[in-house]
């Protein structure tokens, strides 16, 4: 009895945690990754700061906060400036949210020593963004296929896809999807409206053929001129054999064969 329940215990051992030991590494590239991940946030904070000493130089509490205030409204309000403010911090913000999704998801997409995919850049789509990743040694692009059900809710989007480069494997690109511009209200352009609008249409005595009628066919046959009867005629005869001894048999000469 104690060496089957033993056995019926190791049967229910759950799934077991791989455990990969990291190793240390120096401080240095870990200052320099932080800065590379950070790098737009530090550049706003630092071009900000600029702007708030070199306006504070006036002396003008008014109009540092007129600029600091009307300037991001200024570029909130007009569509197109909006649209592309909107589509770079959705850029930033993929960045962060697919590498906290590569670190805590179920599938394993670091190598052996604990090293995940480097971000190089996230640029907008037509339906969303797309992120350029670095393989190291040790992954591959499944691995990071593998995981895309967890990137899509992470990165608050509709899906997310793999983009495979044919000429070289160390570099894939995450699709984030968000929208699907048939979708979209407004109907999809094409360039070939443009095109036929230029052209005038042909009139209606170009375009309709008229179809005449079986009487008028008829007549037209019956009144052709005698001349390719005749024609015809003499064409068939001259189309017979002259010889009068030929054996023809299907307009084929069987003289030869026949004794």
């Amino acid at each position: 009895m104690a060496k089957s329940s033993r056995t019926r215990r190791r049967s229910a051992t759950p799934d077991f945690v791989e455990i990969l030991p990291q190793p240390k590494q120096w401080i240095g590239f870990s200052i320099l990754g932080l800065l590379v991940r950070w790098r737009a946030e530090l550049t706003g904070a630092a071009v900000l700061l600029a702007v708030f000493v070199w306006l504070d130089g006036f002396g003008s509490a008014v109009l540092t906060v007129a600029v600091l205030v009307g300037v991001p409204a200024v570029l909130l309000a007009v569509p197109h400036t909006r649209r592309f403010l909107v589509a770079r911090v959705w850029c930033v913000a993929d960045r962060h949210r697919l590498r906290a999704c590569l670190k805590r998801t179920k599938v394993r997409t670091m190598n052996r020593d604990g090293t995940y995919p480097f971000m190089l850049w996230a640029r907008p789509t037509t339906t969303g963004e797309r992120i350029w990743l670095w393989l190291p040694a040790g992954t591959a692009a499944t691995d990071i296929e593998n995981s895309l059900e967890y990137v899509a809710p992470a990165c608050f989007a509709r899906s997310a896809r793999l983009h495979r480069p044919k000429k070289v494997t160390t570099f894939v690109a995450v699709d984030i999807i968000r929208r699907d511009p048939l979708e979209a209200k407004k109907p999809v352009s094409s360039p070939l409206a443009g095109f036929m609008g230029t052209r005038s249409a042909p009139s209606d005595s170009e375009s309709v053929t008229p179809i005449k009628a079986a009487s008028s066919a008829s007549e037209s046959q019956a009144s052709e001129p005698s001349d390719s009867a005749s024609t015809s005629t003499k064409t068939t005869t001259a189309a017979k054999p002259a010889a009068a001894g030929a054996v023809v048999v299907n307009g084929e000469d069987l003289s030869d064969y026949v004794d």
